[in-house]
């Protein structure tokens, strides 16, 4: 039994290692092959400036000043969150363009390398070893995953740090320690500051732990969590109110709902408005100007056009939030322009490419299925309870993001990060079908009399 266990263990490791060299080698090729036309550009060239600012400048400033002119001044903001910056600022080298970015692209594709390695330990801690082998491979094949890295954006960064923190999650059950509740809590503060939208999440996150744990156990376990959480985002509150007067800007905050509000991303069904409706709305200005006008405005759509506007958000969203194509970028996995990539005539890549376009509906609705099923009382027919715990937080995860996009914008592009946590749960209802095939759930159901 001892030497079956170990062969088993060595093909495990095996097939591992091929899925890496898999995803090394189409992540290489993409960084190589993929040319980006005008790299630094909206999201982008914003984060680069941050960058830019903190180090040379000492100031956390999207402005575009005399960037050969270290001494000028630039005005502070607070538009955007640190987290992305700071992870630039170590590969700036003056101005430099170029270098900078593929410094950055290689960083990434290291990250991004690592996540198929988090996601394989995450899904084996709710699913047999053949099934998170299989959630890996999707992700060292997933075409939006590897273009990403090519990008000055947010998506390796995140996708990491939160799939490095759901899977340490799964230790709560067997190790329910102080330090493992202070690492999540401050993990969780780093990846809100990588994306805001994450902010919300850890309310969420400590009311199930004291679902899962009762008030007692839970309770102390949310309370280091959320300590930790408002501590790691302190520096940069305190920062904004010392330097601006207030907490943070809402700017991005307006746009995500403002932005969201238009069915089908579309401005009075005018095709050529798809993606940037606001643009073409007389009226865009005086809707964004603050949170409560842009709320009004909704209000008063839905109250002239009911069944558009509710189809729109409870259908429409999250169908768009976790289609294929990206709405604003130029289609496909690609949101910035290129002139160049290896998906448009290396075969791999376009026979992978190819592979994940057919596979993706089926993946969401399985994983929608998952995403439901974990919170079955599946203790009862023995699933650990630590599976049972990682699957809850993936579907918690998945919930969360899939309801925060249907109150505002639901870009596709924001759904990249979540492709781990989608391909995970979209193999849990194939394993509890396998599960009960086998004979497992029949043998519990008789063993267990209180089901």
């Amino acid at each position: 039994m001892k030497r079956i266990a170990t062969r088993s263990s060595w093909i495990i490791l095996f097939v591992f290692l091929c899925i890496l060299v898999v995803g090394f080698y189409l992540r290489i090729g993409s960084a190589v092959g993929t040319l980006v036309i005008n790299p630094l550009r909206a999201d982008a060239g914003n984060y680069f400036m941050y960058a830019y600012n903190l180090r040379y400048k000492h100031t956390y400033s999207q402005e575009i000043a005399n960037m050969r002119d270290l001494s000028s001044p630039v005005t502070p903001d607070s538009v955007r969150s640190p987290g992305y910056p700071l992870f630039l600022v170590p590969f700036l080298d003056g101005l430099s363009f170029e270098s900078f970015v593929d410094r950055v692209i290689i960083a990434q594709v290291i990250l991004s390398l690592l996540t198929i390695l988090m996601t394989y330990l995450l899904c084996k801690s709710f699913l047999p070893h053949v099934w998170a082998l299989a959630a890996s491979l999707l992700v060292a094949v997933s075409p939006h995953l590897i273009v990403a890295n090519s990008y000055i954006l947010t998506e390796t960064l995140f996708c990491f740090t939160l799939t490095v923190t759901v899977w340490l999650t799964g230790f709560l059950r067997s190790n329910p320690s102080w330090w493992l509740t202070l690492g999540l809590g401050l993990l969780m503060g780093l990846a809100s500051l990588v994306r805001p939208s994450l902010q919300f999440f850890p309310l969420l996150f400590a009311f199930f732990l004291v679902f899962q744990f009762g008030w007692r156990r839970g309770g102390k376990l949310t309370a280091m969590a959320l300590i930790v959480f408002s501590l790691s985002l302190s520096p940069w509150i305190i920062r904004n109110m010392h330097t601006l007067g207030v907490s943070g800007d809402k700017t991005l905050m307006i746009n995500f709902l403002h932005h969201g509000m238009y069915p089908d991303f579309t401005y009075e069904s005018v095709k050529e408005s798809r993606g940037f409706p606001y643009r073409y709305d007389p009226r865009a200005s005086e809707i964004s100007r603050d949170i409560p006008s842009v709320l009004e405005e909704i209000s008063i759509r839905f109250q002239k056009d009911p069944m558009k506007h509710l189809h729109w958000f409870l259908i429409g969203k999250p169908v768009a939030f976790w289609s294929w194509n990206t709405v604003q970028g130029v289609g496909d996995a690609f949101v910035y322009p290129v002139s160049r990539s290896p998906y448009f005539h290396a075969p791999f890549f376009k026979w992978s490419h190819h592979l994940m376009h057919a596979l993706h509906w089926p993946l969401v609705i399985l994983a929608l299925f998952g995403t439901l099923m974990v919170w079955l009382p599946l203790s009862r027919i023995g699933i650990e309870d630590g599976a049972v715990l990682t699957a809850r937080v993936t579907s918690l995860l998945l919930i969360y993001y899939t309801a925060l996009h249907v109150i505002g914008a639901p870009f596709p592009r924001y759904s990249i990060p979540l492709r781990p946590f989608l391909y995970g749960l979209a193999f849990f209802p194939t394993y509890l079908l396998t599960f009960a095939l086998t004979g497992h759930f029949r043998d519990r159901v008789k063993q267990s009399p209180s089901l």
